[in-house]
């Protein structure tokens, strides 16, 4: 794919060091020389210097011929302009970082699909290690009410030494809630759910549900006080 990424802050050039890493090609645009001039040097790609909400940089970028656009700047206003220039050029796909909730009716307006918020996402993260230590987010879905989370199996775990089957016949466990599979502690081995593999101390489940699904199946899994 070919993916602009619009940015003013080290996040970008993290991200299009990863894109180009797994053979995307990519287009940085940038109003800082510096942060242009290294990722030039470091990463070989396309790199623009230039207003980042300017139409004729855009272009200059690629944003013509772009399959995805990030805009990740600094001011919630320049990104919403950057999905607007996208939207008229039919990018099939716009993602942005949103900084202020305020704007999210704006963003989407704009016909931004996909806005992540570092607030929003250091602050769950932290309440998940608080309150759900052996939970990890692997991925929200759509407006994030779905999610894909490993939970892993602690050591006293009442599910320990029984089949994987098993946990989602216990009553308790939520309708909604779909298991994956299990990736196990020995041989990191993903295993399906119809294998019924044991439970192990260690091992991960990994699980798609709403995060009251997830909650609910943590306390299933995690160590009985």
């Amino acid at each position: 794919m070919f993916i602009l990424i619009v940015n003013q802050e080290p996040l970008g050039r993290a991200l299009a060091g990863e894109l180009v890493a797994r053979g995307h090609e990519v287009s940085y645009l940038d109003d800082n020389e510096e942060y242009c001039r290294q990722v030039s040097i470091e990463l070989g790609c396309l790199v623009t210097l230039g207003e980042t909400t300017n139409i004729n940089m855009l272009r200059e970028a690629g944003i013509e011929r772009a399959d995805v656009v990030v805009a990740l700047q600094e001011k919630d206003i320049k990104n919403i302009m950057v999905g607007i220039f996208a939207r008229q050029f039919r990018v099939p796909t716009i993602l942005s970082r949103i900084r202020q909730e305020h704007y999210r009716h704006a963003y989407e307006l704009a016909g931004i699909q996909s806005l992540f918020s570092a607030f929003e996402f250091l602050l769950n993260n932290i309440l998940i290690a608080i309150e759900e230590p052996s939970v990890k987010r692997v991925m929200r879905l759509g407006d994030g009410r779905i999610e894909i989370a490993s939970i892993a199996v602690t050591l006293g775990s009442p599910q320990a030494g029984r089949s994987l089957d098993t946990l989602w016949q216990r009553p308790a466990f939520p309708k909604g809630a779909l298991i994956l599979g299990l990736l196990t502690a020995k041989g990191q081995a993903f295993v399906l759910p119809g294998e019924r593999p044991e439970l192990q101390a260690g091992d991960e489940i990994l699980m798609i549900g709403t995060p009251d699904d997830v909650h609910r199946v943590s306390t299933l899994v995690s160590r009985q006080r």
